[in-house]
């Protein structure tokens, strides 16, 4: 049974997830690490996600999780906010590694975030919520000024201590985009 409390609850567990790794497990161990991943250790593909560059990095992510989380509670209970994101950190890290041969190292939740939000997005704008095409707007003004600043020139960049993957923003709202669409399909099909 669909529940948005559920959603709270796999935002909450995620949250202390994150704050444990960050404390307790080396980047070094988890971090998307192309020479590493090419050597056998794939899990990185997942906890390259989950791993953060300091504090503020986590922060920033963790802002996000709940700010989404909150725009598209009537959307997410627990198992569909672990899909959705699982699938974006999946699209953001196996785009890395076939289109971006260049990044060797990889680490933060910003790109399956932004496959969230994506996804979220879309289903507003399918069910044509109020405010969804404001919420287009500026996603798309984001990306924009991401994309100019080349991920070098930004205040989260200097926050985070390391260049923002653009990449991995525009990789994750593909994969959200992807999402979104066969989701919404599945009903047309029963």
């Amino acid at each position: 049974m669909f529940t948005e409390k559920s959603g709270w609850v796999a935002a909450a567990a995620l949250s202390l997830l994150l704050w444990v790794l960050w404390i307790w497990v080396p980047n070094d161990a988890i971090s998307f690490q192309r020479s590493a991943i090419a050597g056998g250790q794939w899990w990185r593909m997942i906890t390259g996600n989950l791993a953060h560059t300091n504090g503020w990095h986590l922060l920033l992510n963790l802002c996000g999780l709940w700010v989404l989380v909150t725009l598209f509670s009537r959307d997410l209970d627990a198992a569909r906010l672990l899909l959705v994101l699982g699938s974006g950190a999946l699209g953001v890290t196996i785009g890395i590694w076939l289109l971006c041969p260049q990044t060797q190292w990889y680490m933060g939740l910003s790109g399956a975030l932004h496959g969230l939000f994506v996804w979220g997005l879309v289903r507003d704008l399918y069910f044509k919520r109020r405010g969804a095409r404001l919420l287009l707007l500026g996603f798309a003004i984001k990306l924009l000024l991401d994309w100019q600043g080349g991920g070098e020139n930004s205040p989260s960049a200097a926050l985070i201590g390391a260049r923002v993957h653009v990449g991995s923003h525009l990789l994750g709202s593909m994969a959200g985009l992807v999402l979104a669409l066969v989701s919404l399909s599945w009903p047309a099909r029963r």
